[in-house]
């Protein structure tokens, strides 16, 4: 029974694959809403990716970790509190949303979870991806650790430019 169920496993696991893999392909939209986009690799094909966003919901500065073309962990500190995960999981169905609500509240402490997050608990996520060269992924620990510092000065500084604007804008209107 269970070589049965690790051959089913494996091909549901290679079907979600790639289906992330073409929903991860094709981000011309996601592009037109990321401000000021800056790369931190760690090695080839493996880094972080921090940018600025507004929408209808409120302001975002974000940090994605990716390796190999995938989206692994993108994590949305809000300004107005509604940080959030988004985390790419072996064994999601439809109706799964793979969205982690963080509990921090300022925008200052979502960034601190997220970095949090990736020096300290990559390799948990990274072992749930569906792709296994994910899931086998070693990180170098030096260059995660540079990567993540560089990338909270700069979402700290996004953040702290959007807090700036939205002062700004309150005061003229």
């Amino acid at each position: 029974m269970s070589i049965v169920r690790d051959v089913a496993t494996s091909i549901f696991s290679y079907m979600y694959a790639r289906s992330l893999k073409k929903q991860h392909q094709y981000k011309s939209k996601k592009e037109k809403i990321r401000e000021d986009v800056i790369h931190f690799e760690i090695e080839d094909g493996v880094g972080l990716e921090v940018y600025w966003k507004a929408l209808k919901i409120g302001r975002s500065v974000a940090v994605i970790f990716y390796a190999f073309g995938y989206e692994i962990l993108r994590l949305d500190c809000y300004v107005e509190g509604l940080g959030h995960a988004h985390i790419q999981l072996v064994e999601c169905q439809q109706k799964c949303k793979p969205r982690l609500l963080l509990p921090e509240k300022t925008v200052e402490e979502q960034i601190e979870r997220a970095i949090f997050e990736l020096e300290n608990n990559l390799y948990y996520w990274l072992q749930r991806h569906p792709d296994r060269q994910i899931r086998t992924l070693k990180v170098d620990q030096t260059q995660l650790k540079i990567a993540t510092e560089k990338a909270r000065e700069k979402m700290l500084e996004f953040a702290e430019k959007m807090k700036e604007k939205a002062a700004s804008t309150e005061a003229i209107g």
